[in-house]
């Protein structure tokens, strides 16, 4: 009886000692090639333990959805047994999938998580090229993309772009209570001084609760067409005659030749349907997109196209298109644009369209006064740094 009693002592003590033990955690990262599972087995978590928790997390996570490199934390408890008590990974940029052993079972829940808006801003000036200045001086690599179709509405990238042209950004991370960055916002404010223009763009809800860009009187930056389609590209060949660089013959160049490295994202110059998604004779893969009010751009020599592009589909403005590529009758990798205007192909360079929308008397009311709100929060971040 002694004995019992003094076994059970024991086994309780070591019970109360454990649940006093906080749960050792640990952050994983997915390798390339791994899964989940093989992940916690290198853990040392028993199989059971794997196959019951993944199982519960299924029900509010896709499986096939975990990537490489992708975070995920786990807490174990070691004594009297190796037990796995919970795994949390990220489903969204706000709510994370959380996996809990309540003693008996593994179950799952979503879990909404509180984030924080962050101001952040940036300014500096081209030295080397628009997206390495601008990474240099913090600005994340997807708003620099989102930087770049905002100007090409008015900026020539490949010609009115200078070393020493001044730039300005501000935008919101949304931050996590550990800190992290779990989104990047939309640019709030953005600003390109060259020799040739002074540009500030605001963005902006309108009554119709649509987020764009205007410039410092309230009119839309959005224009028919964009003026350069790929970014980080150098003109190869103008519109107009030229020495064709396959025949050697003078010829007419009805276009703007692009060239750029291999796969490098194209651009929609602007919102429209896909009328051609294909082999098109000299251009190779080819897309001609029907604008309004009269346009059509063709895109020559493509490598691939972009996901879901196909005839028949509604494309929007700034959208990725294909990819750089040299398919069809190229030298080298390069994009072939033309911009056809009521079916006469003209020089893009020289297309001037009007704005598409501006702001009612109400918005602009409400314009101006976020317009000033952005502008003193911007110096004021700026004077803190």
């Amino acid at each position: 009886m002694r004995h019992v009693l003094a076994k059970c002592i024991i086994i309780l003590s070591m019970l109360i000692t454990a649940a006093l033990l906080p749960a050792e955690e640990k952050e994983l990262t997915v390798p390339k090639g791994g899964n989940l599972s093989s992940l916690l087995r290198d853990e040392e978590i028993p199989g059971q333990q794997i196959a019951e928790a993944t199982k519960a997390l299924s029900a509010h996570y896709n499986l096939k959805h975990i990537y490489p490199n992708q975070k995920i934390l786990i807490k174990v408890e070691n004594e009297p047994e190796k037990r796995l008590m919970e795994m949390r990974l990220s489903s969204d940029y706000d709510e994370d999938v959380v996996v809990k052993y309540n003693g008996y079972a593994y179950e799952s829940y979503p879990e909404k998580l509180s984030l924080r808006m962050v101001p952040v801003a940036a300014e500096g000036s081209i030295e080397s090229s628009f997206y390495n200045d601008m990474s240099a001086a913090g600005v994340a690599g997807s708003k620099i993309m989102e930087l770049f179709r905002i100007f090409s509405f008015d900026v020539d990238f490949q010609r009115d772009i200078r070393k020493g042209d001044r730039f300005k950004v501000l935008y919101y991370d949304f931050v996590k209570d550990d800190g992290t960055v779990a989104k990047h916002g939309p640019v709030a404010y953005a600003a390109l001084k060259t020799n040739f223009s002074d540009l500030n763009l605001y963005g902006f809800v309108t009554d119709s609760n649509e987020y764009d860009y205007y410039n410092s009187e309230g009119k839309s930056v959005r224009k028919t067409l964009l003026k350069t389609p790929v970014a980080n590209a150098r003109i190869s060949s103008t519109y107009g005659k030229r020495t064709n660089p396959v025949y050697g013959y003078e010829s007419f160049h009805k276009g703007l030749d692009f060239a750029a490295p291999l796969n490098t994202p194209i651009l929609a110059s602007g919102s429209g349907t896909v009328e051609l998604a294909g082999w098109f004779d000299i251009y190779g893969n080819c897309i001609i997109l029907r604008h309004s009010n009269g346009y059509k751009t063709l895109y020559g020599h493509m490598n691939a196209y972009g996901k879901g592009i196909k005839k028949g589909v509604r494309v929007k403005q700034g959208q990725i298109i294909g990819y750089i590529g040299t398919t069809g009758m190229s030298t080298g990798p390069h994009l072939h644009y033309e911009v056809i205007f009521n079916d006469v192909k003209i020089n893009p360079a020289s297309v001037k369209s009007p704005p598409e929308r501006n702001l009612t008397k109400n918005e602009l009311e409400r314009f101006n006064k976020r317009k000033a709100q952005i502008d003193e929060l911007f110096e004021n971040l700026k004077k803190k740094d």
